[in-house]
């Protein structure tokens, strides 16, 4: 299993931009045969120099949460082993804080990054399927609404999204504000999601998205969600689950034990990899 850092340009955010990709195009047994081969039987040797290449690669989009980077995925979890137990690549972008949305005043189209130019950018550097249903979106917390933002609104482009304990904040902002925590403060929610009175129904509402959708017969993406039942975040995941279900999409939500922690992702997580068609 390769894991491979590309720096490269974005349109999208015009600076240069950070990810990391976990793509199975070696495994340690074909390249111990080609070995073997090689030493016992150099007459039949075809010069290949390696296995035979694969099948483009089905693909998860994975989205860090806030303060993390596009190493915390990779750091913090079994993301490698379980993409290699299942034979997929795994994209991992840097979302620097932004919740994934588009930021048109200072140039920073996160919601365009991870919903378009991403997917573009690396089928064009690495074998990945190009068919929307190879081709998934995920996250955590802050990544977790990424992936049901950007899942819903790029719905041509993703099959199936993974939200684990979604930082479902857009319906309560009044409720949760706090000058304790940066990214709870006024300030940054305002520099964020802009006012804070019309980001409901808006195109940073997961909920008016799978409405709107459904409502112009798109392509409707099947959503796993799982939350702690110790997370303060858990009744607003319990609500999202059933408003998606209501509105007419595929959900599967778990409840486990723990909370907004990597202790509960790494127990949902390979739940969610299991529900993906990867197999």
């Amino acid at each position: 299993m390769a894991r491979i850092s590309v720096d490269y340009f974005s349109a999208a955010l015009m600076r240069t931009t950070t990810l990391d990709v976990i793509l199975p195009v070696d495994n340690p047994g074909e390249a111990m045969g080609v070995d073997h081969e090689r030493r016992h039987n150099p007459e039949a040797w075809d010069r290949r120099g390696y296995p035979a290449p694969k099948p483009p690669f089905k693909t998860l989009y994975l989205l860090h949460g806030i303060t993390g980077n596009h190493t915390d995925l990779v750091s913090e979890t079994r993301i490698r082993a379980w993409a290699e137990e299942h034979n997929f690549a795994v994209v991992m972008p840097s979302g620097y804080n932004a919740f994934y949305i588009d930021h048109p005043e200072t140039h920073n189209y996160y919601g365009r990054f991870v919903g378009e130019e991403l997917l573009d950018v690396t089928r064009q550097m690495f074998p990945l399927s190009t068919r929307r249903e190879d081709t998934f979106i995920g996250g955590v917390s802050m990544g977790a609404y990424g992936a049901l933002r950007n899942g819903l609104k790029f719905c041509e482009n993703f099959s199936s999204i993974v939200a684990l304990s979604t930082a479902m904040i857009v319906d309560g902002f009044e409720q949760i504000i706090s000058d304790d925590l940066f990214f709870l403060s006024r300030s940054f929610l305002e520099s964020t999601f802009g006012d804070l009175d019309h980001v409901v129904n808006s195109d940073k509402d997961p909920a008016r998205l799978a409405a709107d959708l459904v409502y112009c017969d798109r392509p409707r993406p099947r959503v796993f969600m799982a939350c702690g039942n110790q997370d303060p975040l858990a009744e607003a995941n319990r609500v999202l689950a059933e408003r998606l279900r209501g509105i007419g999409l595929d959900v599967t939500y778990h409840e486990l034990q723990g909370g907004h922690d990597w202790n509960l992702w790494n127990q949902a997580l390979p739940r969610a990899i299991d529900w993906l068609p990867v197999h």
